[in-house]
């Protein structure tokens, strides 16, 4: 399993603004709070199931914002990044943005999280 260290989340909020609007180009590289990535990659690091460790990501990038723009885009590819490590990936649904944006509301703790993984995980084919 791949350890996770601030570069990587960077790396994965670049592609996360990347994807989004030109209006967002400008913080592709500006990061709101370096000390709390370190906290979350350390803690996810610490981790070593695949759907806590994508539980932890999700609920920690969206709910903490280290980033000005793109925290939930970003939240959602780490944690899809985690599980791809171990062979599994997130289907697609109509309530993939809703979940995502509950979580960074503060509606979901990790183990409603985890739980909610558990229904929409599936293998990689």
């Amino acid at each position: 399993m791949e350890q996770i260290n601030v570069d990587i989340l960077k790396d994965l909020h670049r592609h996360a603004i990347d994807s989004g609007s030109r209006d967002e180009a400008s913080l592709r590289d500006a990061v709101r709070d370096e000390g709390a990535l370190f906290f979350i990659a350390e803690g996810a690091n610490r981790l070593t199931g695949p759907l806590e460790r994508a539980a932890f990501l999700i609920h920690r990038i969206a709910t903490r914002h280290p980033f000005y723009e793109g925290n939930k885009r970003t939240a959602l590819l780490a944690a899809e990044d985690v599980l791809t490590q171990f062979g599994y990936c997130i289907k697609d649904s109509s309530e993939l943005n809703q979940q995502v944006r509950d979580i960074a509301a503060g509606c979901l703790e990790e183990d409603e999280i985890i739980s909610w993984l558990e229904t929409v995980v599936v293998p990689i084919r």
